[in-house]
């Protein structure tokens, strides 16, 4: 036991909210920097992808693609995972996602929207996996409620970022992604290091809430079965949302520059 997991043991419960809260913030959000710079790109003078499909597009649903299916192998990844791997997880994921978006850069254009794909892939499971060390608590709440708030800023600040890169540093559009998320990794690991010092739910937890074991397939289907109406109406209308919003943030470039604004960074951030 570290002696900073001995020390958010030993303080007060508003302590311990604000270090889980902010550690798993940050987590998320650099998270976010291996994911969405990518769509401050215009990719103007590629040609269509297979000759039929505008080149943005193509890697906007690859990536769509990528990060849906991981949602399906997240529930059997993340809910098998571990908390003494959960680190772990995260940091290879977010580096399998990296490593695609150097590929993204060095291969041929037809191949492209292939490494959007992967890099979808692993980031998917990231939240499910950060939830993990904040679930099970009697305060989950209002650390899920902090963590959401991803959500509004994280977007828009590493965008800017990406097109700071383009426009003040002259960084083509293919390195670009791959070099906003080689900005973000040390902020990443400490990120990471800080939420796996976050204790584990107290007995206290326990019993106000149930302890969380990872789930073999017999108990997730168990529990699917149980709470489908509610899940499926869940996972419906997050597929809404999130389409919405995906929809304004991976084309927001576009619509800025249609204003005028397509030559100023900071625009991502404070929109």
């Amino acid at each position: 036991m570290s002696l900073i997991n001995r020390v958010i043991q030993r303080s007060h419960t508003w302590v311990f909210v604000m270090y889980a809260s902010s550690a798993a913030f940050m987590t998320y959000f650099c998270m976010y920097a291996f994911r969405k710079p990518f769509s401050v790109g215009k990719f103007e003078q590629v040609e269509a992808f297979m000759g039929v499909l505008d080149f943005k597009i193509a890697l906007v649903l690859a990536q769509v693609f990528g990060y849906l299916l991981s949602k399906f192998i997240g529930i059997k990844v993340v809910s098998e995972l571990t908390a003494n791997r959960r680190a772990l997880a995260i940091l290879t994921l977010v580096m399998a996602a990296q490593l695609a978006l150097v590929l993204f850069a060095l291969v041929p254009e037809q191949l492209k929207p292939l490494m959007m794909f992967l890099n979808g892939v692993p980031l998917g499971m990231i939240w499910g996996i950060v939830f993990s060390f904040l679930e099970g608590r009697k305060t989950s709440e209002i650390l899920g409620a902090f963590l959401s708030v991803t959500f509004i800023v994280a977007s828009g600040l590493v965008r800017t970022v990406g097109q700071w890169l383009i426009v003040d540093l002259n960084v083509t559009e293919y390195w670009m992604p791959a070099t906003t998320g080689a900005i973000f990794t040390v902020p990443l690991f400490v990120s990471v290091y800080l939420l796996a010092q976050t204790p584990p739910p107290s007995p206290d937890d326990q019993s106000a809430r149930q302890a969380r074991a990872p789930m073999n397939a017999q108990q997730r289907l168990a529990f699917f079965l149980r709470y489908a109406p509610g899940i499926l109406l869940l996972i419906t209308s997050f597929l809404l949302f999130t389409g919405l919003r995906d929809f304004r943030d991976n084309f927001s470039a576009e619509i800025w520059q249609a204003l005028g604004h397509g030559e100023e960074p900071a625009i991502f951030a404070y929109a």
